[in-house]
């Protein structure tokens, strides 16, 4: 499996264009009280069929919960992902994303150590958008696994990076789920709730990507969350509440020969459908695989294919910091689920100009699903663009 050099390719599935840039963060290892600054770039990509240098890759197996809850330090990396959709009482908009992504420079049977011999990396994405007042605000940060940095732990969950940590209040479920993060002028402090099913995406939480042979991850998500807490920017507290999403997704290997970027959609409709979906595009824009699941309202849970919903870019913007354009309205299509759905997004500006550039922010969709006329909220992400 491939990536492209790495600038530019980092998302959902970005861990996997991170990893070879952090394989240059071996040695020497940081200060014991220092996080990790982040590595510069090499010159190389990771490709399927590459030698996995005794990674686990991904096999068709039952999920186990609640440990595959925690991590999977013989696979090469890992993330768990979690955005929101929150209003304050006034109706002022937010938008939120909390991601933290794990790194394996050789596998490993613990996900952090008290010393600094692990191989173990974490790097943390936290962003907010004003999406009524305008401004996107976001902070990225690295450690290692190590003397307390960074890690996950099981039993209650909970995944932190310096003070950015989430954390699991019950010791053998991860919801109710409580986040606390934030950058020099931002901060947000969420609990999260389980309000749906969680769903397995692909089959049973196998998720290939495309049809080339080890293409595949493992891959869940709790769509349906109710989250309610306090946002507070430049020094001025919001109370907020809304829906949320998380993704927890791990592998050894992606993308293949050719293929550069991807363009992943969440929405949640207010009939109480939920939608996933991910295009992997190549060096053309071309989409050489589209994949997803439908959730209906029921519970029920469809993954789906090529051709099964057609999503076409009707409007695109221009980044004035970086230059990169990006397809940020959308028309989705789908003879098979019923619905035809005009995508856009509240605010243009949610770039992440980050150590690898990407856009990802709040969208909204109305259209109609199945004859009536529906209404839904999420999240894109774009990843690739602008190479």
């Amino acid at each position: 499996m491939r990536f492209q050099p790495l600038r530019g390719c980092l998302g959902r599935y970005a861990p996997l264009a991170l990893l070879a840039l952090l394989l240059s963060a071996c040695a020497p290892a940081p200060a014991p009280d220092a996080a990790m600054e982040a590595p510069a770039p090499l010159a190389r990509t990771l490709q399927l069929g590459e030698d996995l240098a005794g990674f686990d890759s991904v096999m068709r197996r039952p999920l186990d919960f609640p440990a595959d809850h925690g991590a999977h330090p013989r696979h090469r990396i890992e993330w768990w992902y979690i955005t929101a959709r929150l209003q304050d009482p006034e109706g002022r908009r937010f938008g939120v994303q909390w991601a933290l992504f794990r790194f394996a420079l050789r596998p490993e049977e613990q996900a952090q150590r008290t010393d600094f011999e692990g191989a173990q990396v974490y790097m943390l994405h936290a962003a907010v958008s004003d999406l009524d007042a305008g401004g996107f605000r976001h902070v990225e940060r690295f450690a290692r696994g190590a003397a307390g940095l960074a890690g996950i732990e099981s039993a209650p969950w909970r995944g932190w990076l310096g003070d950015c940590v989430g954390s699991s209040t019950q010791p053998q479920q991860l919801f109710p789920l409580q986040l606390d993060c934030g950058g020099d002028d931002f901060r947000y402090r969420l609990e999260l709730s389980e309000q749906g099913s969680r769903v397995l995406h692909g089959e049973g939480g196998y998720s290939a990507k495309s049809d080339l042979p080890g293409a595949a991850s493992y891959y869940y998500a709790y769509p349906f969350l109710g989250a309610r807490g306090e946002i507070e920017i430049d020094g001025v507290t919001h109370a907020v509440q809304g829906g949320a999403w998380y993704d927890h997704e791990w592998t050894s290997s992606l993308l293949g020969q050719g293929q550069v970027g991807w363009d992943w959609f969440s929405l949640r409709f207010d009939s109480g459908e939920a939608l996933m979906l991910f295009h992997i595009r190549d060096r053309s824009g071309a989409v050489v695989s589209s994949r997803g699941s439908f959730i209906h309202a029921d519970g029920r849970v469809e993954a789906f294919e090529e051709g099964v919903v057609d999503a076409q870019a009707i409007r695109h913007w221009t980044s004035p910091r970086t230059g990169v354009r990006y397809p940020l309205g959308w028309r989705l299509r789908s003879e098979r689920f019923g619905f035809e759905l005009q995508v856009e997004t509240p605010q243009d500006a949610q770039e992440l100009a980050t150590t690898v550039r990407y856009w990802e922010g709040a969208i909204d969709a109305e259209g109609q699903l199945q004859g009536r006329k529906v209404r839904a909220e999420g999240y894109l992400e774009l990843t690739g663009y602008g190479e």
